[in-house]
Formats: C-alpha cells, sequence, structure tokens
C-alpha cells in the first residue's frame, strides 16, 4: 500500500490539489482513501461535491466510545474515493495537532487503511507543531510531496517542512518532490526553480493557474471529473502514473535562513550555500526498523466505566498506570512527564507504605521507595518536543543494568505528540524498553490507566513459548492501594502451601520481569477480585493468551472460603486436602457463631455501601440472626452489578440515593449500620461500623466484624454518651 503526504503553506491550494490526484488515482482505477489533515476541513469538498463531513474531532467529542462507528465519520466520494476529516478545535484553543493524532488513533481502531491502495493525506505545513508531523511518521507516509508557489512565505513554509522531515528522518530518503502551483507573481518560476536545485529536488509537477479550477470548484467538482482543461487533467494524471510506477525518493535538505533568502531573492551573495548542478536522485528507502505493534485500539478495547459512560474523570490514567508499573522490582519506572506529575504519583504511591508501616510496623518495600524517575519535561520540552530528553534518560538508565525500563507518558508529552512508542527500538537483548503511553488523563482516568498498564505490560512482556510449571497458579488483580494486600496474599499463599500449590507470577504486585515474562507458565489463575476491572482482565488474558481462569474471586467469608478451596483443589485433584483445611475452621466457625447469637438475634442491620459484593457479611450476619433490613448500593467507578449467591431474598437496592438515607434510617430503625465511611447519620444508631472497601480473605472475615458489633451493642456506648450530655446540660449549660 502506498501512502503520499501532501504538504504545503495554508492557501497554497494543496487541498485542490490532493483532491484531483486522488481522482485521478481512482480513474487509474486504485482504491483511493484521502484524509484532511488541516482544521478547516475542507480537503475532501471537491471529492463529495460540497458535502460538509462530521469531522472525526468533532464525532470524538460527542460520542461514547463504545458506540464509535466509521460509517459516521468516513464518506464515499467520486470514484468511490474514502473521504475523512479530521478537523480542529476552535482558533486559539486547545490543541490541533494533538487533534490528528487523536484522529489517526481512531482511524487504527478501525483498520480503515487496509481497505484501500493508496492513502493521500492533505497537511497543513506551515504549523510547527508535533501533531502536525504524524503523517510523516514512517508508519503512516512512504512518499512525501511539497506543494508551493513562488512567493517567498510559500517557499518559506516548503524549506519548514523539510526541516521537519530531516529532523524526523535525518538521511533517509522519503521526499518525492515539488509541486509547483503557480499563481503568476513576477520572477516566480525562476525562485522555484533556484530552490528546487538548492534543496536537490525535482519539480515533479507543474499546475497552470487556470480558470479550469475556478470553474470545477463552482461546480463542487476536481478538474479531473468535470474533465474541462485536458491539459490540466493530464497534468494529474501523468503524477498519479509516476506515483503508481513508484517515484524516486530523496532525502531532506533544508536551507538556513539566510540560504533561502540568498537563493528566492536571487542576491549574489550565496552565504556559503553550494547548488548542485543537479538533483542526485536517490534509491528507494531502505525499510526503517518497526516498532514492535501493540494493537490495542481495536474495538475490543477495554475500557474503565468512566470511560463507557463518559463521567467525571476518577483521577488520571497516568498515575493509574505508574501506580501499578512500579510493583515490577527490578525495572525503572520512566515517567515522561514534568516533575510534578511524578512528585504527585511518587507520594500516592508511597503513602500506602508509611501507612502501613505507621499502622502496622509493616515494610512494604514497593509502595514505600517506588522505583519511580522522570524525564522532567519543561517549557522547552512542550514548545519544543521531548524525545531527545527521553533518549538521553534511557540511556543513562541503562549504564545502570536494570531489568528492563517502562516508559510511561503523562499529559503534556500527548498534547505535544512525543511519540514514546519509537523509544522501543532502544531496547537491547537483556534490557528490554517497554512503553505505556496513556498521555496523563487524555487516555482517562486512574482505572483506565490501570487497565492500560495490565494490557500493555502483558503485550510486550509476556512469553507465548515457556514451559508448564505444574502445581501453580498466577495471581491476578490485586488491588495494590490497599492496606490488607500484603495481609490477603500471605493468607492466600498458606491455604495454596497446604493444597501443594505454588505461586508463579503475580500480575501485577510485588513482582519481577522475569515472573511477569513467564506468566504463561501456570495453569490455572487466581483472580483477587471479580468485580468489573477484574473480569476485564480474565476476558483480556483469556482472548490474548488462552488463560484459564478458577471462577471465584479471593475468598471472603466461610462460605466462600469453603468453596473456593474445594474447586482450586478439585482443579488439581487434591481434594482431601481442601476437605481437611475446611474441617479445621468449620468447628471454630460454629463455636463463634453461637456465642454470638445471644447478642445479635433479632438485631436490625442496614448496609449503604460502594461495594457490590458483600455474602461475607450479609451471611454471617443471617448466621447469628440479624434480620437484614436494607441493602443500598451505591453507584461505583471501579464495580457494576450487585453479586450474591444467597439462596434468601435480600431488600436489595442498586443506584441508591444516599440523599434517602435519614429517611431510610427513620423508616427501618437500624440497631446497626454499616457504611463505607464515617457519617453524621452515624448517630440515629447504637452501633454504626464501616465496611472495607476491600475486606480481609478467609474464613472469618464477617465473623470478626460481627464480634465488634456484639461488644459495642454490650458496652451500650451510645447511651451512656447520652446520659453525659444530659448531667452536663443540667450543671454547665447556659
Amino acid at each position: 500500500m502506498k501512502e503520499i503526504a501532501v504538504y504545503g503553506k495554508g492557501g497554497i491550494g494543496k487541498s485542490t490539489l490532493s483532491a484531483n490526484l486522488s481522482a485521478a488515482l481512482a480513474q487509474a482505477g486504485k482504491r483511493v482513501l484521502q484524509i484532511g489533515c488541516d482544521p478547516k476541513h475542507d480537503s475532501t469538498r471537491l471529492l463529495t461535491h460540497g458535502h460538509r463531513l462530521t469531522t472525526v474531532l468533532d464525532y470524538m467529542r460527542v460520542t461514547n466510545p463504545l458506540d464509535y462507528k466509521l460509517e459516521d465519520i468516513l464518506l464515499r466520494g467520486y470514484a468511490d474515493i474514502g473521504c475523512v476529516e479530521a478537523g480542529g478545535p476552535k482558533p486559539g484553543v486547545g490543541c490541533a495537532g494533538r487533534g490528528i493524532i487523536s484522529t489517526f488513533e481512531l482511524l487504527n481502531q478501525f483498520k480503515l487503511k487496509e481497505h484501500y491502495d493508496i492513502t493521500v493525506y492533505d497537511v497543513l505545513g506551515d504549523v510547527v507543531c508535533g501533531g502536525f508531523a504524524v503523517p510523516i511518521r514512517r508508519e503512516y507516509a512512504d512518499t512525501i510531496f511539497v506543494v508551493t508557489s513562488g512567493e517567498f512565505m510559500a517557499l518559506y513554509a516548503a524549506n519548514n517542512i523539510l526541516r521537519g522531515i530531516r529532523n524526523y528522518d535525518n538521511e533517509e530518503r522519503r521526499v518525492a518532490g515539488i509541486l509547483y502551483n503557480k499563481r503568476n507573481v513576477e520572477d516566480e518560476d525562476e525562485r522555484v526553480v533556484r530552490f528546487a536545485r538548492a534543496v536537490g529536488l525535482p519539480i515533479c509537477a507543474i499546475i497552470p493557474r487556470s480558470d479550469a479550477f475556478t470553474r470545477a470548484e463552482r461546480a463542487n467538482m476536481t478538474v479531473v471529473e468535470q474533465a474541462i482543461d485536458r491539459g490540466v487533467i493530464d497534468i494529474f494524471s501523468k503524477l498519479a502514473q509516476e506515483i503508481m510506477a513508484g517515484c524516486t525518493l530523496y532525502e531532506a535538505k533544508p536551507l538556513s535562513d539566510e540560504q533561502l533568502e540568498s537563493v528566492v531573492l536571487g542576491r549574489e551573495e550565496t552565504v556559503g550555500l553550494q547548488i548542485p548542478a543537479a538533483s542526485t536522485p536517490g534509491k528507494k528507502p531502505k525499510p526503517a526498523l518497526a516498532v514492535p505493534e501493540i494493537d490495542l485500539t481495536d474495538p475490543n478495547r477495554y475500557l474503565s466505566k468512566n470511560m463507557i459512560r463518559s463521567e467525571p474523570l476518577h483521577g488520571c490514567a497516568f498515575n493509574g498506570a505508574v501506580t501499578m508499573s512500579v510493583h515490577i522490582r527490578d525495572a525503572v519506572i520512566l515517567a515522561h512527564a514534568p516533575k510534578s506529575c511524578a512528585y504527585i504519583s511518587y507520594q500516592s504511591i508511597s503513602s500506602t507504605g508509611r501507612r502501613g508501616l505507621f499502622e502496622r510496623g509493616a515494610l512494604l518495600p514497593v509502595p514505600l521507595s517506588p522505583n519511580l524517575e522522570a524525564t522532567e519535561m519543561g517549557e522547552s520540552e512542550v514548545i519544543f518536543g521531548g524525545m531527545e530528553k527521553l533518549e538521553d534518560k534511557i540511556n543513562e538508565i541503562k549504564k545502570r543494568g536494570p531489568k528492563a525500563i517502562v516508559v510511561i507518558s503523562a499529559c503534556p508529552a500527548g498534547i505535544i505528540g512525543d511519540d514514546i512508542d519509537s523509544v522501543r527500538l532502544l531496547s537491547e537483548p537483556d534490557l528490554p524498553v517497554v512503553t505505556i503511553k496513556t498521555d496523563g488523563n487524555m487516555s482517562g482516568d486512574y482505572l483506565q490507566g490501570m487497565l492500560m498498564c495490565y494490557t500493555m505490560l502483558a503485550k510486550q512482556i509476556i512469553r507465548r513459548d515457556v514451559p508448564v510449571a505444574p502445581d501453580t497458579v498466577n495471581v491476578v488483580f490485586e488491588k495494590v492501594v490497599a492496606k490488607n494486600t500484603d495481609g490477603n496474599f500471605r493468607i492466600m499463599s498458606e491455604f495454596l502451601s497446604q493444597l501443594g500449590i505454588g505461586v508463579n507470577c503475580r500480575f501485577l504486585c510485588d513482582t519481577t520481569y522475569d515472573r511477569l515474562e513467564n506468566f504463561c507458565a501456570a495453569p490455572l489463575n487466581l483472580l483477587a477480585y471479580k468485580d468489573y476491572t477484574g473480569k476485564l482482565l480474565q476476558d483480556f488474558f483469556t482472548r490474548e493468551y488462552g488463560a484459564v481462569f478458577f471462577d471465584m474471586a479471593f475468598p471472603v467469608g466461610f462460605a466462600e472460603t469453603a468453596d473456593w478451596l474445594r474447586g482450586v483443589a478439585g482443579f488439581f485433584e487434591r481434594p482431601d486436602a481442601a476437605e481437611a483445611i475446611i474441617a479445621e475452621h468449620q468447628a471454630r466457625y460454629a463455636r463463634e457463631v453461637a456465642a454470638l447469637k445471644p447478642v445479635l438475634s433479632g438485631k436490625k442491620l442496614m448496609v449503604i455501601t460502594y461495594n457490590h459484593s458483600l455474602d461475607w457479611i450479609l451471611q454471617t450476619a443471617l448466621d447469628v440472626g440479624i434480620e437484614v433490613v436494607k441493602v443500598g448500593i451505591l453507584n461505583f467507578s471501579q464495580d457494576e452489578g450487585f453479586r450474591t449467591r444467597l439462596d434468601v431474598p435480600l431488600p436489595v437496592e442498586e443506584n441508591y440515593d444516599r440523599d434517602n438515607r435519614e429517611k431510610d434510617l427513620k423508616r427501618y430503625r437500624p440497631d446497626i449500620l454499616l457504611t463505607n465511611y464515617a457519617s453524621s447519620i452515624a448517630d440515629e444508631v447504637f452501633v454504626a461500623d464501616t465496611i472495607p472497601m476491600c475486606p480481609d480473605v478467609g474464613f472469618y472475615s464477617g465473623l470478626i466484624m460481627a464480634k465488634r458489633w456484639a461488644q459495642l451493642l454490650k458496652l451500650n456506648l451510645k447511651g451512656e454518651w447520652k446520659q453525659d450530655e444530659r448531667l452536663f446540660r443540667q450543671y454547665y449549660a447556659g
């Protein structure tokens, strides 16, 4: 497939030339796609007979990602030419170049170019912006034309375009030459010829200033379609034939500003310029080193709830990806970001370790001292691009000899168009460079960043050709910010050890690069949490690697733990080992339930929570004789859908309106109120307790909370406090 980028100054006529070229290519029997990359979005107007397309950026702004449809942004024009317009923000707002990047990412999602023989990119060329340089990247254009007239500013823009190509390509040869669009100004031919000779490029076509273009545009058609000027049509037909045959390509050799003035204005001084006698054609470029493709932009992309429902962002994708990736202990996590972004992430990650150390004396090296560094992007990088600084930082880190380097991009990198995926080419056989292109919160919220971290790390790290490690499991999706994650893992590891099973890999918690690489060695995978995110990850690993997952998450409460042990033991054909563990705890659980019944039986329980899985506490409440009068499930960004395996009717209300709490308290008059956070409404009940977002695993999770309620009811603290209040008012008030 050929991909052609047509660059030129705004207003130079490149859209008209691009449309006529596309029409000529289509008449020659090629399937042609034209993509307009100019914010004024009129590139394809002549091909669609004046029909204005919905631009990709306007479409993305108002459409849910799960509802994207190619036919909404692709229009079939003359000769079945595919027409797409990128569009752009309002003048003076945002970054139009970033819009080009977003457009290309969406088109890649639909694999649009696979249906065409030739793609023509019509690109604004007098904007110095990384986004507008996207079409000249090697994965897009293999042939570049520069449109100019003999006016000085048009030639100045053409020279700037060559500078951009040179900065990107160095000495690679991808420029086909100049398309000279005549304006009939003084000394025009001589200026363009002198410029062409000076930069070593041929003039591939000379387009005359003809009334045929005006007449065709009045009819909203190309000259090629209207067929009113045979001479003009022949120019585009000949150019189309040369493209199909394979143009000779040249390297970009831009002039300095002084040289440009000397050449274009015809001054005698040449400022050291040596004009070649003739252009030296080069061979077609060697294929560039290919960046390994990571296709996570297909319709099955894994999206957080907030992305699907267009809810307000819950945190930042960059922070979510960093928080997860620091758990690769032997890798350096490199934030391509300002120092402030990295600092905020560092503090949020290390707060978990500090809390664990201060509260429980637990030393958690990963969250306490995360292996995080930053390129420390500043104003200069935002204006001029930060790739050089990123590459320098990677080369510096390499000298220290880590196992791997993981690069994650923040907002500024995405806004200016820094393509961090290209640094994967800096990988060495024993030191891979891995990238997670979150671009800050431009990819979504914190949870979206977590999902991108899981999927992108997996696709770049996991090896498929590893031998099976019998009697091992992988643990997937531990919540690294929960303070009981380490304790829960120890409990589950002990259960597995009693079953004669080891842990192959924790994806992604307190692990190493080699363990992630050998993910496929384990015959069974265990989800720590089977909430919305856990289900997405199970689907991803199943689809991508054929991973086998046990149906239950880490168990919470007696019934779940017994079922979990029986299921895992059954997979490894060790049922007796599971029954022995269960029997060991059955008698203790029964004794403690019997001891609690005299205190708790007949009491009323009301629950208002973000947790969507509550069997562990509801089953214990029922076991000790508590009446569950209300369960209000609040909307939660990281989960979806209340889940229960209990076979008794429960008064559950999903998407509970928190404004109804006081009314429901008066209606149900519970003795025990269970919420995720302390609240002023707790004063209305005898016992108010908090339910952890991530409860402890094992047999006794619910029982521990029920014992606390019994103790509080025995103490009758609320009654004592009310007596204290009465005495205070009697003797001290007023």
